[in-house]
């Protein structure tokens, strides 16, 4: 009896942990190139993005976006209109990462990493 108690609670522990990992958000780390160049540019409609689980992220219409550098994966800009929130297992303040008039993720400065979502495409000026 001892034993079939403590088979079920050991199965129970790893299914547990199991979930909880798999609703994590895979983080990609990364390399920042800083880029001085001033570029900014407003959104001028706001947009959703979400990156597989994790809350969705509202920009709002009208934030200024300036650019601080590019990754592999795209340019990566940064507002003060707003904090951006990654939020998922844990809580990160994130940048956008912006390929082709597309948000196609978050680069997380603290964490120096890239999660990718759903590419977004935005309507700027």
């Amino acid at each position: 009896m001892l034993k079939t108690i403590k088979m079920v609670w050991i199965s129970t522990l790893v299914v547990f942990i199991g979930a909880c990992s798999a609703n994590q958000i895979k983080l990609q780390s990364t390399i920042l190139h800083a880029d001085n160049s001033d570029r900014v540019f407003v959104l001028k409609e706001g947009v959703t993005i979400k990156a597989s689980h994790a809350k969705p992220t509202t920009l709002k219409s009208g934030t200024k976006w300036l650019k601080v550098g590019s990754i592999d994966k795209g340019a990566v800009y940064r507002t003060k209109d707003q904090v951006v929130i990654v939020n998922s297992f844990n809580t990160h303040e994130g940048y956008i990462v912006v390929e082709q008039n597309n948000v196609v993720g978050y680069y997380l400065p603290i964490e120096k990493t890239f999660i990718e979502t759903k590419p977004m495409l935005i309507n700027f000026q």
